[in-house]
């Protein structure tokens, strides 16, 4: 047969891999979500490639498909009277130059809000506070800084931006101001690539790492507070100040006076010998109060054996305590509570008594403070483990806003041993603060239930909120309040809240301008 002559064939070409994706940034993108993107990226290096120029995909300011969220606050000094600014006022703080930023910051507003008319002042990030402190000379002139929201510190005051605050619990980030949207922008193959990485947008605040603590002064359901839940129910009292404890995810209470099977119907007036009737609880369960604190002077007046009754129905009620308790070591037990990745330890202690309001060995009672070095103790071994230390004193009581030197010298102690939150719930008239570094100290709320309006200072009080965020004391919002009808605080008015800061700043341990 005939010989066939092969076919030439030619070989299959390779097809060739496709070069990856090149990725830049824009300047107005922050450090931390510069740093997440790139190791998301660097764990596909067949498909992107970061570039410092002439990019393929820039993540960049972009509000229709963001892929983060990044949040900033508009801050001045704790000592402020603002509580809000518009977010066209903010703008115009930034073109005028008259905010004080780091210099990320500063980059970050130039990419975002456009070059300003005047340079702002710009300073190291470990210099921020203490500049802005220097610069502010008045409480009714704030001195400015936007801060991402992390970054924040207890020595600043956050403004709501419309209304609207990153701190607050009723916070609503959809309508956010200093919201900075950050999402590709390319060709719209290219960014379907990308998209599948990210189906959460990151963001530097994260609701499940925060916790509200609102803290309150001293409370007694007993007298004319009493007799005013009688007339017009439980709610009565704390029907303005309720949104607040309720929206906190953990609501303190000084509750001053034991509940007593036999304690007498109410009048409005009567002696400094106090008891409370059990079905008055239900103010404090709608209120959705989480902790009751137990250092208060009147705990034991109407017998030891209904200071016991009394932890029994906090115990049916849910309610947890500290600063006192069955016994001498209970009541030296601190409450620990962890809350959305926060550990947060309670101590608190009474150094006034009078004696019969303390706890015994085999008695219950409030914890003695003595030299106060069992509870610095405590509080430097809990510090040290990780929890933000919340520490009470039922101090002796001045009906002034300055403090005095025996007060100071025990809050600070407290404050310096690591209590990031240290709080006067003693004080029947609301007094100054202090801060030890980033620690917080809040030497009198003034009262919340009580029947004392012989005076404007017994009759202004505060709720303390605290912000803890990601195992830190972030924040301080200040709710002010005025009590009416001897029993319920409602919200101050703006003349009323400006003359009570001012008062209790003049007496505080800090000075601006300096």
């Amino acid at each position: 047969p005939p010989t066939q002559t092969p076919t030439a064939t030619t070989p299959p070409r390779p097809t060739p891999t496709p070069a990856p994706l090149t990725v830049g940034f824009a300047t107005a993108v922050p450090a931390e979500l510069r740093t997440a993107v790139t190791a998301i990226l660097q764990e596909h290096p067949d498909q992107f490639a970061l570039t410092e120029a002439n990019a393929d995909l820039m993540l960049a300011v972009q509000e229709e498909t963001p892929i983060g969220e990044w949040i900033f606050a508009i801050a001045a000094p704790f000592p402020t009277f603002a509580d809000d600014i518009t977010l066209a006022d903010a703008q115009a703080a930034w073109l005028n130059g008259d905010l004080v930023l780091t210099a990320a910051m500063e980059t970050i507003l130039r990419d975002w809000w456009g070059s300003p008319a005047s340079e702002p002042t710009i300073v190291a990030p470990e210099q921020l506070i203490d500049t802005l402190w220097r610069t502010q000379t008045s409480y009714d002139k704030p001195v400015l800084t936007i801060v991402p929201f992390e970054q924040l510190d207890p020595r600043l005051k956050v403004l709501a931006v419309d209304g609207n605050s990153p701190i607050s619990a009723n916070y609503d980030q959809a309508n956010y101001g200093l919201k900075l949207p950050l999402g590709w922008v390319g060709a719209e193959t290219a960014v379907a690539q990308l998209a599948a990485l990210w189906p959460e947008p990151l963001t530097n605040r994260h609701d499940d790492q925060i916790t509200h603590i609102t803290m309150t002064g001293p409370s007694g359901l007993s007298r004319a507070v009493a007799d005013r839940m009688e007339k017009y129910g439980y709610q009565y009292p704390g029907e303005e100040i309720a949104p607040l404890m309720q929206a906190a995810d953990i609501a303190h209470m000084s509750h001053e006076n034991a509940f007593a099977p036999d304690c007498p119907d109410p009048t409005p007036t009567g002696g400094t010998t106090f008891c409370a009737q059990p079905k008055t609880i239900e103010l404090m369960t709608w209120l959705g109060v989480d902790v009751v604190e137990l250092t208060g002077n009147h705990m034991n007046d109407w017998g030891r054996q209904n200071f016991l009754f009394t932890l029994d129905l906090y115990e049916e009620k849910g309610i947890q305590w500290y600063g006192g308790g069955r016994n001498l070591a209970d009541a030296g037990q601190p409450l620990l509570i962890e809350h959305n990745g926060n550990k947060i330890a309670f101590v608190g202690c009474n150094p006034v008594g009078p004696w019969g309001v303390w706890a015994r060995e085999d008695e219950p009672g409030a914890l003695p403070c003595d030299d106060y070095s069992f509870s610095i103790a405590q509080i430097q071994t809990l510090a040290a483990q990780g929890y933000v230390v919340v520490g009470s004193i039922q101090f002796l009581e001045q009906f002034q806003y300055d403090v005095f030197q025996p007060q100071r010298d025990a809050f600070m102690g407290f404050a310096n041993a690591g209590a990031s939150i240290v709080h006067g719930a003693h004080g029947h008239h609301p007094m100054g603060f202090a801060f030890s570094g980033d620690h917080f100290v809040h030497y009198g709320t003034g009262n919340t239930f009580a029947d004392q309006m012989f005076s404007l200072g017994t009759r202004q009080m505060f709720v303390d909120t605290y912000v803890i965020y990601n195992g830190r004391l972030l924040s301080t919002d200040l709710w002010t309040g005025m009590i009416e009808d001897y029993a319920r605080p409602r919200k101050m008015t703006e003349e009323e809240r400006i003359q009570l800061l001012q008062s209790v700043f003049d007496g505080s341990d800090f000075t601006l301008g300096e």
